[in-house]
């Protein structure tokens, strides 16, 4: 035997028993086919079960229209067949109404989660009645399904083996099966036809029980899940909810970011002037007391939403009426305050107003007021030297804001972080929510922020609130979020 044929030899032993061992890996192993088999008869079992227990459920129809027919054959006057045929169809009738009980839909979607391992949301609203017959349209298929199945179980699959056997046992099969009484099969029909035709029936029962079940989870998430309606209105919650913690998250940047840099830099005050003046360092420290006092009230409000979006008890109204309970107008006294929280830490600045400000709507007030206290606070971070210029504007239909301080440029003209801070996105969101305009400069050592605000009614009232859909109201104009 040469090199290369012992080699072969070798090679086709080593891949034998690699395939041996493959194989007993795929039979036993957890990740091989046996467990993929077993999940694929767990999965086929639970949807018979679902079957059966449509058939279970089908059994007081059945019994009614069995008891028409065979009370039907039983007597000979017109008028008791037709009184007959008015009790069946009232008895038949009051079957029917349970399908359209949103009780029932619940326990079809119930039954529906725990058999067919599917995720039903469960809808936002009362059943409407569309929503009932969609409920009705499954429980009568379901019906069906199971009677088909328990109509082959029972009859079909018994009779095609009688029928294999002896295709003469036709007549006496059809003979009572539900109260009547024939020979034209016996008669008509030869006996190998009348083989076919009870294989060719109980296959198509079969296989109309094999759709019915592939197809079943498909049927019940159409069915018994959510609505177009329902799933935008779920969308839209979901987009307000996410909406509602994008607002949460810059409120607590804007507020808790402007305290602790207030804090900061009247800590220093104080420290430098403890042991010159003490006047000026009690005055840092009552500062931080005040800047204190804001930024507990502001987190509490914060937090207030937050429990109660997060209660699983609470609903649309109570949000909202939490969202409603936004904090006093703001006024000139209030603008006023931050520039002296400012100058009182060495970063003088100037506060120019023109126009009334009381004209300004509430909610572009408690904007604007955000606004200029996170301009000022972006200004204590990094202005090159100490010292902001906030101007403030009041036209028909706008306001104007602009505020300025000094600042390092880079080669390129710009400040070097320009437009990557939170700071100056959360003003760019508030903005835009308005449908405004915002943008910011760094020009010959100065950087500038410029913003515009609109101050119609319209758009001033309904904007800066989310509502339970996810439409927030800009310019005029419903944006969905």
């Amino acid at each position: 035997m040469t090199i290369l044929s012992k080699t072969l030899v070798v090679h086709q032993l080593i891949r034998s028993r690699l395939c041996r061992g493959w194989v007993r890996s795929r039979l036993f192993c957890r990740d091989g086919s046996l467990v993929t088999v077993k999940a694929r008869v767990s999965r086929l079992w639970r949807r018979l079960l679902v079957l059966l227990i449509g058939g279970v459920i089908a059994v007081p129809y059945a019994a009614v229209v069995i008891w028409i027919v065979t009370a039907l054959n039983q007597v000979g006057n017109r008028a008791d067949s037709l009184t007959i045929i008015v009790v069946g169809i009232v008895a038949f009738a009051l079957l029917c109404i349970p399908a359209f009980l949103s009780v029932i839909r619940a326990l079809e979607r119930t039954l529906a989660e725990q058999l067919l391992e599917l995720s039903i949301p469960t809808p936002p609203r009362r059943p409407r009645t569309a929503d009932r017959l969609r409920g009705a349209l499954f429980y009568f298929g379901h019906t069906f399904a199971g009677a088909l199945l328990l109509l082959t179980i029972i009859v079909l699959i018994p009779a095609a083996m009688v029928l294999a056997a002896d295709p003469r046992q036709a007549h006496e099969l059809s003979n009572g099966l539900i109260g009547t009484e024939t020979s034209l099969a016996a008669t008509v029909l030869p006996a190998g036809l009348i083989q076919a035709l009870a294989l060719g029936i109980l296959l198509m029962c079969i296989a109309i029980i094999v759709v019915e079940g592939y197809f079943l989870p498909n049927y019940a998430l159409i069915l018994l899940g959510s609505s177009a309606a329902d799933r935008a209105e779920l969308a839209g919650r979901e987009r307000a909810r996410r909406f509602r913690r994008t607002v949460l998250a810059r409120e607590v940047h804007d507020s808790i970011g402007h305290a602790l840099t207030v804090t900061t830099m009247q800590a220093a005050v104080a420290k430098r002037a403890l042991q010159t003046d003490p006047t000026i360092a009690e005055a840092a420290v009552d500062e931080i007391a005040r800047t204190g006092r804001e930024a507990v009230a502001e987190l509490d409000y914060v937090l207030t939403l937050l429990r109660t979006e997060a209660d699983p008890e609470a609903d649309d109204d109570a949000v909202n009426s939490a969202e409603t309970a936004q904090p006093p107008r703001r006024t000139i006294e209030d603008f006023e305050i931050l520039a002296e929280e400012a100058r009182s830490v060495g970063h003088p600045t100037q506060l120019r107003i023109s126009g009334d400000m009381g004209s300004l709507p509430s909610a572009v007030a408690h904007e604007l007021h955000r606004i200029v206290r996170e301009a000022l606070t972006n200004s204590l971070r990094h202005a090159s030297v100490p010292g902001a210029s906030v101007s403030i504007s009041v036209d028909a239909g706008f306001v104007t804001l602009t505020v300025s301080n000094a600042c390092v440029v880079n080669t390129s003209g710009a400040r070097s972080n320009a437009g990557t801070g939170r700071g100056l996105q959360g003003i760019k969101e508030r903005v835009e929510l308005f449908g405004g305009e915002v943008r910011w400069t760094a020009d010959a050592g100065s950087w500038t922020l410029e913003a515009v605000l609109p101050t119609d009614s319209c758009t001033a009232t309904d904007t800066g609130t989310a509502t339970t859909s996810g439409t927030v109201r800009v310019a005029n104009k419903e944006r969905q979020t």
